[in-house]
């Protein structure tokens, strides 16, 4: 059976950034808008290899529905360019050249996926490349130190100790780590291994060879393949892979991080009886009651025909919280001057949401978790 991302992907797959920037604006402008202040310009770098368009696209949309929404409120004119980017590491280095020799780009802003968002860090350390990296899509801490970096969202590392800490009671010391493809191996696993030392685990390896189908991969695990897999893909290749679980008929539960949509997963046909934890990095936007939430659901409703999703509404938590910051920074802020706002790492209340430094290097660790049980049935 073939998998199809749902309608909601495609359209906006199909759906280039400025167009989509565009239908915002007319519809922002139906209504009375403050005063327009001088543009600030920034830059989203967005992994378009056909593993990440949905997430990409989801994480964009929160974003752009943002700054929309920032620019007809209060008059904030943040200006949005996308450049769209391959997985070959040229593509990146042609990416950050091009950003760093433009320099009316001020800042980096939501890098999606994660592989891009590491690359175009590296590349930035390597090109001393001074420019601020606002809320990338980036669950590995490796780079946490950086004084560049603005992470917002709870680290992967933060994300496993929360299922863990779950799962103590049940003696957990080894976990298997799975990857689709060798190149999400090489790009994540030096990050996991350093967690799995961190947090006294013993972790199976276990990735799927070049050209073999996930479904395929996930039936003929090895009965000696440790109870609790962590699985590192996308939607789809989760689906893939829960269903070779099924057949294979041995059963072992999957903990998916928040790259994966639970509603988009469950449309995918997964295979049948297979527990999965999932976690969240942010309150789920279809049940929460917090008032962050209820902004973010009307702005989308509202001005663009969309379901909500946690990833779309982490893209606008983003752009509210780099709006907060900009905003900050005065008029016209030049690339040097807005790292140094950001560098301030100010706590950001927004709507009952707090971003907050205090704590660590990242602006939240807050992580929730729910679990897909063997009936089919969300707990928690």
């Amino acid at each position: 059976m073939s998998l199809h991302r749902p309608s909601r992907r495609q359209v906006l797959r199909g759906a280039t950034a400025m167009a989509f920037a565009s239908s915002l604006g007319s519809s922002f402008a139906q209504g009375a808008r403050p005063a327009e202040q001088p543009a600030v310009k920034v830059t989203q770098l967005m992994d378009v290899s056909p593993s990440q368009q949905a997430l990409s696209r989801d994480y964009a949309t929160g974003f752009r529905l943002a700054f929309a929404e920032l620019k007809a409120t209060t008059g904030l004119n943040v200006q949005l360019k996308a450049l769209e980017v391959g997985e070959s590491d040229a593509e990146v280095q042609a990416a950050l050249k091009a950003v760093g020799e433009d320099s009316a780009q001020a800042a980096l802003v939501g890098t999606v996926g994660e592989r891009l968002a590491l690359a175009s860090l590296a590349h930035a350390e390597s090109s001393r490349l001074e420019i601020a990296h606002v809320a990338p899509w980036l669950a590995d801490s490796r780079f946490d130190a950086n004084p560049n970096l603005f992470a917002l969202f709870a680290s992967r590392e933060d994300q496993i100790r929360h299922v863990l800490k779950n799962l103590a009671t049940m003696g957990v010391a080894k976990i298997g780590i799975v990857y689709p493809s060798a190149g999400h191996a090489r790009a994540l696993q030096p990050g996991m291994a350093q967690i799995a030392e961190r947090l006294k685990l013993e972790a199976q390896v276990l990735t799927a060879p070049q050209g073999r189908d996930l479904e395929f991969f996930g039936g003929q695990l090895p009965a000696s393949t440790p109870y609790f897999l962590l699985f590192t893909g996308d939607a789809i290749e989760l689906a893939l892979f829960t269903r070779g679980l099924a057949r294979r008929g041995v059963q072992r539960t999957v903990v998916c991080l928040s790259d994966v949509d639970t509603n988009t997963f469950l449309q995918l046909s997964p295979g049948k009886g297979v527990p999965i934890i999932f976690t969240r990095v942010v309150p789920d936007p279809r049940t929460s009651k917090i008032a962050i939430v209820r902004s973010y659901r009307n702005a989308l409703q509202r001005y663009f025909d969309e379901e909500p999703s946690p990833t779309s509404f982490a893209g606008y938590l983003g752009g509210r919280h780099a709006g907060a910051v900009i905003a900050g920074a005065g008029a016209e802020p030049g690339r040097a001057k807005l790292l140094a706002q950001f560098k301030r790492r100010a706590a950001v209340e927004l709507d009952g949401w707090r971003f907050d430094y205090a704590g660590g290097s990242r602006a939240s660790n807050q992580v929730s978790q729910i679990l897909l049980n063997s009936s089919g049935n969300f707990v928690g």
